[in-house]
């Protein structure tokens, strides 16, 4: 009792005698741990995002795209104007035609609706419910355009070309998507649609129907009836079984126009439907090395046109924090932290080292009275580690906040208890070699 005594007396008195400097000491390893770990993540993939969700097919693995709250203001004002609906046109022309980064969007749980009465015509007093969907079937009333109608939700899908041509979706009759009947004369002029074969002898080649699809109205004519069986991967679930399209319409991604309409609202609808695709988008990855490039040339884009980054569903943490920030910002930011490290075990050194050369006659004295040097040094190591432990707590706090809790906490927490560990044993070797000088004989002389 009176040896934990001692070193507990010995531990209060040193930190108390140096109390501004440890708490500096504190402060910066509590920064420079939390940058640490930041910029491990980036370089070496710590602590992924929305890991789970990055399912892997054949050589490559899918990463999800998404789009944030952040960047919604700029997209609805640009959608306000002529120009700026065709910038989000050719910003989402731009992401879907990256030759290295191909970026597939493809939505297997999207409501369409049609008014009621359309459905009742072209079913004829037959029963529709396998084409409802499972969770919402029973009609509604609601907007259609500026009036309002009885709708009816019914199964929709939306593809991509890319994504389309990928899954080798064929058709038993008519025409798929492709790059011309994808391109459309005028604002007004019908969009291609592609139907389940379950819908063979309900819905015929060329018949012309309007469809409601996140609150806008888009003229469509079937162009083509899928081959029984086709199968598409369930929303955001690549990884999961197949869902059928037989009782399926599927509406396309990636509308062109080939002349701009005079009146904004008219165009609105299409830069709409490419700015909601972009949140249903895969980027296909065949070198998890390759997804920092990816990230930097997603930011580049977002430059080029004015709009934020789009998101990647899987990079690891300081890949997603960093994700704004140019190269040479970057190598910045590692440059200074590994400046920081450096200045804070510099100044953990020092700071040991004043305290040992300070009460080096009290540690003679210790030692020719017969103190072990375990009491003096364990008093010293602890510390140390309560200089290290705010970092750790710091980095709990960070790591962890709402915000953060989509990553793997525990590899990102292992990695700072990792890095504090280091620096623990570091100081511990440092004040070993240093406790090595107590030179117990020039004391006895130095007595007498």
């Amino acid at each position: 009792m009176g040896k934990i005594r001692f070193m507990a007396d010995e531990f209060f008195r040193s930190f108390l005698r140096s109390l501004c400097k440890d708490m500096l000491l504190m402060a910066m390893f509590s920064v420079s741990l939390v940058m640490a770990v930041i910029m491990c993540s980036y370089y070496f993939d710590l602590g992924e995002r929305y890991s789970f969700n990055v399912p892997q097919i054949g050589d490559s693995k899918w990463y999800g795209t998404m789009l944030t709250l952040e960047g919604e203001e700029e997209f609805s004002d640009s959608m306000n104007t002529l120009s700026g609906c065709r910038k989000v046109m050719d910003y989402y022309e731009t992401l879907t035609t990256l030759e290295e980064y191909p970026l597939f969007c493809i939505n297997t749980y999207q409501g369409i609706f049609l008014k009621k009465q359309d459905m009742e015509l072209f079913f004829g007093g037959r029963d529709y419910s396998s084409f409802l969907p499972e969770d919402n079937n029973a009609p509604v009333s609601g907007y259609w355009g500026e009036r309002t109608a009885l709708i009816q939700g019914v199964q929709g899908a939306q593809v991509s070309l890319d994504a389309y041509r990928y899954f080798g979706i064929q058709v038993q009759e008519g025409e798929g998507f492709t790059e011309q009947n994808l391109e459309i004369a005028e604002a007004d002029d019908p969009i291609p649609i592609l139907v389940g074969s379950n819908y063979k002898g309900i819905l015929d080649i060329g018949t012309e129907i309007e469809l409601l699809y996140w609150g806008r109205v888009y003229p469509c004519r079937v162009t083509g009836i899928l081959k029984a069986g086709t199968q598409l991967p369930k929303y955001r679930q690549f990884d999961e079984d197949m869902c059928s399209m037989d009782s399926v319409i599927v509406y396309p991604f990636g509308i062109k126009l080939k002349s701009d309409p005079k009146e904004v609202e008219k165009i609105e609808k299409y830069a709409w439907n490419n700015y909601i695709a972009l949140d249903f988008g895969y980027s296909r990855v065949r070198d998890d090395r390759k997804v920092k490039d990816q990230v930097a040339v997603y930011r580049d884009i977002g430059e080029e046109f004015g709009f934020p980054p789009l998101h990647l569903t899987g990079p690891a943490m300081g890949i997603e924090l960093l994700r704004k920030e140019s190269d040479s910002n970057i190598q910045t930011m590692f440059v200074l932290t590994v400046a920081l490290i450096g200045f804070s075990f510099y100044g953990l050194a020092v700071t040991f080292y004043d305290k040992i050369h300070s009460n080096r006659r009290n540690y003679g004295i210790y030692l020719m009275n017969g103190c072990p040097l375990y009491m003096i040094v364990l008093p010293c190591l602890a510390e140390i580690a309560l200089i290290l432990f705010p970092g750790i707590l710091m980095g709990w706090m960070v790591f962890s906040t709402e915000a953060l809790q989509i990553y793997k906490i525990g590899a990102i927490m292992r990695a700072a208890c990792g890095l504090a560990g280091v620096a623990f044993l570091a100081g511990a070797a440092a004040l070993t070699f240093m406790m090595r000088g107590v030179d117990t004989e020039y004391l006895l002389r130095r007595k007498d």
